[in-house]
């Protein structure tokens, strides 16, 4: 065998090592991708492809437990998504248990768990007060997270005064002190087949592991996660991930323009329930929907909807007629210059949260026009969002023609829509969420064609970027998140969403 040519038998076979070890079946799409995994885990074994796939196939234990490594365990850092840690943090605080607990599930080379383990010390829990516990799989990620050293790449994304605080110099890498060493447990755990290893937790991360899971293990897994946590406990999973917990009564909680959801506690007023939150995934190849879609949108679009035909609004219940962020890839709005832009308003989060804003609030408050814009179109006050974001285009601000697209999506007016995107893509033809946002709108309006165009225009934006890198509009994403969004759902790896 030499690398890139295993037929299909083969592949079979080495899949099914995958599967029976940890539970992970690809999509079809994406098996050709364990080629790549096995030439990786040759190399580092120092081993020809051939000797290793026969190693594989046989099932040897050291070939295996490398081969999960390459295949499955992505990359990580220190402090990623930190607004996670950072509302973790704050639960942590309040939460009654004399110990809070937290698990990282699937935890890879460990700097997720000493990430969480730093972040509730920097927030002054004493030592004692918490407990991490990690698990993984593959017993080799699982020592190199015991060991606590770690180089360069994974301390990119970590505050100077944290590394300070937490980290000791060892030549070019870095090893994690023991104060913070003492609070996490590693353990080797598969998700797939194990059961929780504690309950009453107070928090479960497991990011960027169930998309690798079917569906409907996938769902298995979190019913487990949800079992475990205590009532009011968070689970954190990546935003592509999300969509998979529609169905299973959790809440969601802003986690500062991101996603974090919620076991509810008993008696307690119900909060926005997950499937309230996302649209369902799977409806077709080209549809795509926003990662994490503004909080309330539905709720206020709804409410809007309800003024205007004189009934009361139908509550807490979303309308997904509205559908997410859709924008155009047409370009060249005639008669407007394309000037240089430095800088995203920071306001893409004042969607993240329904808050209860007086009826001219939006119009009261100071700051800059497209802020206001996006606060009023949360309270459902979409007269005043339009007026505002007109005020906001007027210096061509590409992120408030995509705050018009949405008030005309709401009035129904679909081309309005689109040729607002299309002002927002001749001002910054890269904006990626612009292209992405089409691929709905085109969608509603049955243009497969320009859709699946709007498509590859949206991945081609995203060319170059880190999965964590944020990408400018008026919700908050990151280019991993919509990359995940944008691919077919065939390649996903699951088909949607019951």
């Amino acid at each position: 065998m030499s690398e890139g040519v295993l037929d299909d038998a083969t592949l079979a076979r080495v899949e099914d090592v995958l599967q029976s070890a940890c539970g992970v079946t690809l999509a079809r799409s994406l098996r050709r991708s364990l080629e790549t995994a096995l030439g990786r885990a040759a190399r580092s074994r120092g081993l020809a492809p051939d000797a290793f796939l026969r190693k594989l196939l046989v099932r040897e234990a050291a070939a295996v437990e490398c081969f999960i490594e390459h295949a499955v365990i992505g990359e990580t850092y220190f402090f990623r998504h930190p607004e996670h840690l950072r509302t973790l943090a704050r639960l942590a605080q309040t939460h009654p248990a004399p110990c809070f607990q937290v698990w990282s599930a699937g935890c890879a080379s460990g700097e997720e768990p000493y990430s969480i383990a730093m972040a509730l010390l920097a927030e002054g829990l004493p030592e004692g007060r918490f407990r991490v516990l990690a698990t993984d799989v593959s017993g080799r990620a699982l020592q190199r997270a015991r060991d606590g050293v770690y180089g360069p790449w994974s301390l990119r994304r970590i505050e100077p005064e944290l590394e300070k605080r937490f980290l000791v110099a060892s030549g070019d890498d870095a090893s994690v002190i023991p104060q913070v060493r003492r609070a996490v447990e590693f353990r080797r755990h598969n998700l797939a087949v194990d059961p929780p290893p504690f309950m009453g937790l107070g928090a479960i991360f497991c990011r960027n592991v169930l998309i690798y899971f079917p569906t409907e293990l996938a769902r298995e897994v979190l019913k487990r996660f949800i079992a475990a946590l205590a009532p009011g406990g968070l689970l954190f999973v990546s935003p592509a991930e999300v969509p998979l917990t529609n169905g299973l009564g959790l809440e969601t909680v802003d986690a500062e323009g991101s996603v974090a959801l919620r076991r509810p506690v008993p008696g307690a007023p119900r909060a926005v329930t997950s499937e309230a939150r996302l649209p369902r995934l799977g409806a077709g190849r080209n549809q795509v929907a926003s990662a994490v879609p503004p909080a309330g949108w539905s709720q206020a679009l709804d409410a809007s909807r309800a003024r205007r035909a004189r009934v009361p609004p139908r509550g807490a219940t979303p309308s997904t007629e509205g559908g997410p962020l859709t924008f155009d890839t047409s370009l060249g709005a005639p008669g407007t210059s394309r000037p240089g832009w430095a800088a995203s308003t920071p306001a893409s989060a004042a969607l993240a949260v329904p808050r209860p804003v007086a009826v001219d609030a939006s119009l009261a408050v100071e700051g800059p026009p497209l802020e206001r814009a996006i606060i009023a179109a949360r309270a459902g006050h979409f007269e005043a969002a339009e007026a505002l974001a007109r005020e906001a285009a007027k210096a061509l601000v590409p992120e408030a023609y995509l705050l018009l697209s949405m008030v005309a999506e709401v009035r129904g007016d679909l081309n309005g829509a689109v040729e607002a995107i299309r002002k927002a893509l001749y001002l910054e033809p890269r904006l990626a969420q612009g292209h992405a946002t089409l691929v709905a709108l085109y969608g509603r309006m049955e243009r497969r064609e320009d859709a699946e165009r709007a498509r590859q225009n949206a991945l081609r934006a995203l060319d170059g970027l880190d999965d964590e890198h944020p990408l400018r509009g008026v919700e908050t994403m990151t280019a991993g998140g919509l990359r995940q969004a944008l691919a077919p759902v065939e390649q996903a790896g699951w088909h949607g969403v019951r």
